[in-house]
């Protein structure tokens, strides 16, 4: 029986529309095995101080600044002054150039970068001349795009001391065909960072996924207003007039208002391609965004302004003049703009006209719609995507971008109309275009802003600060959380579109409050201190399991730790039980490991592949099976705690003229045997199985129904799937089992003092009798001196009768009285026989 339990990783809940304000996220308590945990990824953000004063006003310095960000919660990856980042950049005069003697397409210049000598420099671009004035990159220079340094080297016998820079090479701009040449009237030996105003500081954060609207800069702007007691100010945006309506140029539908829950267009037309205005290449180029033409430019400077992704599609390519957002359905294949073909399945939401797809939504545009150096008019989107469909989507495909990042974290969907606004009137100002009158507003089902109640007891119980409803207002309403209504007792605050993804329950607004109060003016209490009573808070089992690895490494063994999630493959060799999992991470975990088998053949394996060819191994882990158990924390699953222990390979190095061996299967089992004196358990019974494919025999040790040990030898047939060659013996115990039943005193008794008496007994009996009915019967037709019986050998009886098995016992006699005579030991062996014979039809074995 195969079945399946999903485990669904997301960022975000689901939410439905129509009750988003009322939604309340469930919990889920799982054991160790099953514990998901979800990495708080952090993505990097970096915003420019000279930016973010378009927004904010603060005349904080940059330290005072950053340590106030620091003081509310923010984790500041580093600070990145512009002028240090082009540190060994200055401005040079090419005096002369040469061809280089060795190389026909190198140069070989001498270059006055006003240092204290004229500069050597081998320069491979086809433009550079005498007379130019360049930029010089310094020997110890860091150069932005790559990030190498530039070192005295000798190319083709030829000394260069320095490097003449392109514009790529600086990011600045995607031209490598050549040097940039820059304006003649510039000083020599100037600083390049001077020459391009480079006085900004950039601020590199650190953005966990719940704080999606952080990676803006009006995010952290509005962060700043709390820390300088200012408003967020947003850019106002005019609403222009033409001759015709949006709507008589194109339309929008949408088929899946699930995966998008608002379309916004707006349409630029009569537009000119062509680098963007220096000023905002230099904010695109400050926060790591490389600069590509003037409406590519836009749609980037929009979305780091806002936090809105937005996209740019040609019009006239557009079919129908139609946009449709529907599933990829029947649509197996799509190339995006980097010129990769994409395998779709049928969930993926694009972005179609009305003969084929031109977008991956929310992901990344498409091949036959991109903006060209001849493209006219443009059609822009500002668009909600849902956040789990976009971030499946993104995994599915292996494709991730800073659209995508910031969809799959939540956008504020009140603000794609502003966005698109924006993005039309700086298309219309930076590309000569003229904008089209109207706006496309597609917005089915409106959300509305929930509202979370917060009581103040609850909030000063929590956080040890004394909150009055008042105080906490303030602080809230500080970064747009609404106060509602109020009182002494509780107050209800509405949460704005753009934190409604990660604020949802009182402790977010709880979170929210400490952090803006400051964690540092949280008074310390010297008597909030907790003692903890070791009597109630040992934990017996957890020192069980230590006290047994303790022994086992005393014993020989290695202990190993394996991975919970195993390959489906070899589950199945051992089970049809298992529990599989919906979203693996790797074809090689998806299944829950039922037994601790598998992980452990494969430490053999790497072993013996690494000549390691002597092993004892051990492993103390979970295992999860379908179960009826009350107390299981997941109803249905049972999980429990084994023990494993492995001898694989040679028993022992060799000793000098002695002959090796490999492990038996008696070798294993007196460690097994010895555990148990070690547990002090000794009334168990022993019971010999020839196993399956997979088990070529095995020997379980059982009280009553109680299996406390189960011994086999894995089968060729198994250990050939694992590429293993040398014998491998296991021995699987349950933990628990053996905690409830090892016994936690030690009782002794006396030895006799009277020498004891061996025996051996060989008999045959039907292949249906077990070893333990036999010992059973040996023991009943003895008595009280017999004191010990012990298999040490079974096979098949010769080729007269093929239907039985024989088995030889050790059987030990001894008396506390007196010495014991032959003849009474004779007495008790045919005692012993007679009663095999009538209870099992046993008979002695003749040779």
């Amino acid at each position: 029986m195969i079945q399946t339990v999903s485990f669904q990783l997301s960022n975000f809940p689901t939410f439905q529309p129509s009750n988003f304000q009322t939604f309340q996220p469930s919990t889920f308590n799982l054991t160790p095995i099953f514990a998901i945990f979800v990495t708080h990824l952090t993505k990097f953000m970096k915003v420019s101080l000279n930016w973010l004063k378009d927004y904010i006003d603060v005349e904080l310095p940059a330290d005072e600044l950053i340590t106030g960000l620091i003081s509310i919660g923010f984790d500041l990856e580093g600070v990145e002054n512009q002028a240090d980042k082009l540190k060994n950049f200055v401005i040079g005069k090419v005096l002369e150039r040469v061809k280089h003697p060795n190389a026909d397409k190198l140069s070989v210049c001498k270059v006055d970068a006003g240092q204290d000598h004229i500069l050597n420099i081998v320069c491979g671009a086809p433009n550079v001349d005498a007379g130019q004035t360049v930029c010089v990159a310094l020997i110890g220079a860091i150069i932005p795009n790559g990030e190498f340094e530039i070192k005295k080297s000798k190319i083709r016998g030829e000394f260069s001391e320095g490097m003449i820079c392109s514009a790529k090479e600086m990011n600045m701009g995607e031209d490598h065909s050549g040097i940039m040449v820059l304006e003649d009237r510039l000083p020599i030996g100037a600083p390049f960072a001077k020459y391009l105003g480079q006085n900004d500081v950039v601020i590199e954060i650190g953005v966990t996924p719940n704080r999606g609207d952080l990676l803006s800069h009006f995010g952290v702007a509005r962060e700043i207003g709390f820390l300088v007691d200012k408003k967020l100010k947003i850019p106002a945006v005019n609403e222009p007039k033409g001759d015709s309506p949006v709507k008589d140029f194109i339309s929008v539908k949408i088929d899946n208002p699930d995966g998008c829950y608002r379309y916004c267009g707006r349409m630029v037309k009569n537009i000119t391609i062509k680098e963007s205005p220096e000023w905002m290449q230099k904010r695109l180029i400050a926060v790591g965004m490389r600069p590509i033409n003037n409406v590519v430019d836009v749609t980037n400077y929009v979305m780091l302004e806002c936090g809105q992704p937005l996209h740019a599609f040609d019009y006239d390519v557009i079919e129908g003049k139609q946009i449709i957002v529907r599933n990829s359905g029947d649509t197996k294949k799509f190339t995006t703009l980097d010129s990769k073909e994409r395998e779709l399945n049928e969930n993926i939401l694009l972005i179609c006209d009305a003969k084929k797809p031109v977008a991956l939504a929310g992901i990344m545009g498409g091949e036959n719609s991109e903006i060209k150096q001849d493209t006219k008019n443009v059609f822009i989107e500002s668009a909600f995507f849902d956040p789990i469909q976009t971030r499946k989507s993104s995994k599915y495909l292996g494709l991730q971008t800073d659209s995508s990042y910031r969809f799959e974290r939540g956008v504020d969907i009140n603000i794609t109309e502003w966005a698109a606004n924006r993005a039309a009137e700086l298309m219309a100002e930076l590309c000569d275009g003229e904008i089209v009158e109207g706006l496309i507003d597609e917005y089915p089902n409106k959300l509305t802003k929930p509202v979370v109640s917060l009581e103040i007891e609850y909030l000063n119980k929590i956080s040890g600060v004394e909150f009055t409803s008042e105080t906490v207002s303030q602080l809230l309403e500080k970064i747009g959380i609404t106060a509602l209504n109020k009182s002494d007792k509780a107050v209800e605050f509405e949460v704005p579109f753009y934190r409604i993804h990660d604020l949802l329950r009182d402790v977010d607004l709880i979170e929210e409050a400490v952090r803006l109060y400051g964690y540092e003016n949280i008074p310390l209490n010297e008597f909030d201190r907790i003692f903890l009573d070791t009597k109630v808070y040992a934990n017996e089992k957890y020192d069980f399991a230590n006290s047994l690895r303790a022994f086992l490494g005393g014993r020989g063994f290695k202990e190993i730790c394996t991975n919970p999630l195993v390959n489906e493959k070899y589950v199945q060799m051992f089970t049809e039980d298992y529990i599989t999992l919906q979203n693996p991470s790797s074809v090689d975990m998806t299944v829950v490991r039922p037994n601790l088998y598998i992980g452990a053949l494969e430490v053999v394996k790497n072993n013996f592949n690494f000549k390691n060819n002597s092993l004892k191994l051990f492993e103390i882990g979970d295992v999860v099976k379908y179960g009826t158990k009350k107390d299981s924390y997941i109803h249905g699953i049972d999980e429990t705690k084994s023990l494993l222990l492995i001898t694989a390979g040679d028993y022992d190095e060799l000793a000098v003229n002695e002959k090796g061996r490999s492990f038996e299967i008696f070798d294993i089992r007196g460690e097994v045997q010895a555990l148990l004196e070690k547990l002090n358990i000794d009334n168990y019974k022993l019971n010999y199985y020839n196993y399956n494919n997979f088990f070529d025999y095995g020997v379980e040790y059982t009280i009553g129904k109680q299996i406390l040990a189960r011994v086999f030898k894995f089968s060729k047939k198994c250990l050939d799937a694992f590429d293993i060659e040398k014998p491998v013996f296991g021995c699987d115990l349950p933990v628990n089992e053996l905690f409830n039943t090892g016994k936690k005193q030690t009782a002794f008794k006396e030895i006799s003092k009277y020498p004891p008496v061996l025996r051996d007994l060989s008999i045959t009996v039907d292949n249906s009798v077990k070893a333990a009915d036999i010992e059973k019967e040996i023991n009943t037709g003895a008595d009280k001196l017999l004191k010990s019986i012990r298999l040490y050998d079974i096979y098949k009886a010769g080729e007269g009768d093929q239907n039985r098995t024989s088995y030889t016992f050790s059987l030990e006699f001894s008396s506390n009285e007196k010495t014991l005579t032959d003849e009474e030991i004779n007495q008790l062996q045919d005692k012993i026989i007679k009663n095999l014979n009538k209870k099992l039809n046993a008979e002695l074995r003749s040779k």
